[in-house]
């Protein structure tokens, strides 16, 4: 809801003096204009520039028009668990903000009850975090970067009654007195609006931001802000932790004269409660003009066009005066989009008007003919290299995907098992091994239980990621020297499954045969199939 009150003209009597990081916030409304009173747009700018200038965004094109994700945002979230507020909570709800991933996982770590909002098709209040009694670090971690809300999420309906201890949001400027701007689509605000009016925010839960030292000023003017503005009780930053004096005032519910239908079809939460208050005999009338800011549906998918055009930009081609007069015309006919140019290397063939077609429809006809007319006459068909036939392969399983092939091999060498080839798809799970003798002689029986010996209690080892505090981080800039690095975790280790599967003679007088697509990812299986035989995984 920050966007309705983003637009007004605030009086020069009513307005408060702008703070001494905020003062300067008129110079980027407008270059031309003087004494500007400062805005909640122009304090939104003026800080994503400060984040953006020295460097304390994470993310140079990811700071602007969004709660910014920023420097040392973990230790913002080990500062906020060090808090008797934080510790004394049992119900945590947290925004999805990328600033405020670490503050999730520092919740689940805590052993407390995580919620987190929910999607944008559901109806339901929020979603609860399930973890089970004896998960480990890992598994807690896997569970909160799960992307199938279906897995490890409870939605929790309006009907349930569930009080929260604290809620964690985002914002883009705060002052230490607790008053607080978010990215100015008003979702954060309506959100607690929304848990006020269903009773899950009482007057005892305490309202957490975290955000970085440079977001943070003295005092913001008090005549930007309305009744439906969420106000923090707890201010977090990487170096210290702000408690606010005397706690404002805060939204009492959703003030539904001030939402549109368009606002309802975006949140279906709110039609239902809409319904359940109806039905309660409470009238609600919504605002009759639509004048909330429409959210942009259609985002630009960005690097389609680069990894096919490199760095090229594509810009929209700006509509004249004429183009403006065309379009008043009675027989306007549709603007037409240029086709596509599709960079094929081919020759340009001659129009119909620089000469006669004949030669070329010959020339057409040798190419496909196998024929020399032209330069594709002279071109050579790549021969293929001779492979070894391939007797058997062996199918290993529970990959993971910190897997890496050089590792294998190294194991492989160890257990004196060299085979022709390596098929290797850690991604999903499983690689091949293909074996064949060298000498031409097909493989017997004898050879394969070698290689299935060899292989027996096949194990990988991985090796979780270090964590250099010397190495580069997301800004490129390098990190203190003196502080010396956590322990890491310790290396895992894999058991692999092992599988046989033989490749059988042709059948004769047989026709096409069959390939298992799986089974013959990297051998020459043009003349023979591959079929599966059981045999006990190791």
């Amino acid at each position: 809801m920050e966007t309705q009150n983003s637009n007004q003209n605030p009086t020069a009597k009513e307005a408060a003096p702008a703070t001494k990081d905020g003062g300067n916030s008129n110079q980027e409304v407008s270059s031309t204009t003087q004494n500007t009173e400062p805005t909640k747009r122009s304090l939104r700018v003026q800080t994503w520039r400060k984040l953006q200038e020295n460097k304390y965004g994470v993310g140079f094109n990811r700071i602007f028009n969004r709660i910014p994700d920023f420097v040392n945002s973990d230790k913002a979230a080990l500062m906020l668990a060090d808090t008797d507020e934080f510790k004394n909570a049992t119900n945590i709800k947290i925004m999805i903000d990328r600033a405020l991933h670490v503050a999730k996982f520092q919740t689940l770590l805590a052993n407390k009850n995580l919620y987190l909002p929910g999607t944008r098709d559901s109806k339901a209040l929020y979603l609860k975090v399930d973890v089970p009694p004896n998960a480990t670090d890992e598994q807690k971690k896997e569970i909160l970067n799960v992307q199938d809300v279906q897995n490890h999420r409870t939605e929790i309906s309006l009907d349930t009654k569930i009080k929260l201890d604290m809620v964690v949001i985002g914002s883009v400027v705060v002052s230490r007195d607790g008053y607080r701007i978010g990215r100015g689509n008003g979702f954060n605000d309506l959100d607690i609006g929304l848990l006020t009016e269903t009773g899950a925010l009482t007057p005892e839960t305490i309202i957490v931001t975290l955000v970085h030292d440079a977001q943070v000023v003295d005092n913001l003017p008090t005549n930007l802000f309305q009744k439906y503005d969420t106000p923090v009780d707890l201010i977090v930053t990487p170096t210290e932790v702000i408690h606010v004096d005397k706690r404002l005032p805060r939204p009492t519910g959703i003030f539904w004269e001030l939402l549109s239908e368009r606002r309802l079809k975006i949140i279906p939460v709110l039609q239902v409660l809409k319904e359940t208050l109806e039905k309660q005999g409470k009238v609600i009338t919504l605002k009759e003009i639509d004048t909330d800011i429409e959210q942009s549906q259609h985002r630009r998918r960005r690097g389609m066009m680069r990894r096919r055009y490199g760095n090229r930009r594509f810009q929209r081609r700006a509509i004249s005066q004429t183009d403006t007069e065309q379009q008043q015309g009675e027989n306007t006919e549709p603007r037409r989009f240029p086709r596509r140019r599709r960079f094929i290397n081919r020759r340009r063939r001659p129009t119909k008007s620089e000469g006669d077609q004949s030669g070329i429809e010959s020339m057409s006809q040798e190419r496909r003919a196998g024929g020399g007319g032209g330069d594709g006459g002279n071109r050579r068909q790549r021969s293929r290299k001779n492979r070894p036939v391939l007797d058997f392969s062996i199918k290993v399983t529970n990959l993971r995907r910190g897997m890496r092939i050089k590792d294998l091999k190294a194991e492989l060498r160890k257990r004196q098992c060299n085979p022709l080839g390596i098929t290797w798809k850690a991604s999903i799970g499983r690689c091949f091994l293909h074996f064949g003798n060298r000498n031409g002689q097909p493989s017997t029986d004898e050879d394969m239980e070698k290689v299935l010996t060899a292989l027996s209690n096949l194990t990988l080892t991985v090796n979780p990621p270090r964590n250099d505090n010397n190495a580069p981080n997301a800004n490129g800039a390098e990190g203190d020297v003196g502080e010396p690095s956590p322990p890491s975790k310790p290396p895992k280790i894999i058991n692999l499954n092992v599988k046989l599967i033989k490749r059988n003679e042709k059948k004769k007088g047989g026709g096409n045969n069959e390939v298992n697509g799986d089974d013959a990812a990297g051998g020459d299986a043009s003349n023979a199939r591959i079929e599966s035989v059981d045999a006990t995984p190791v």
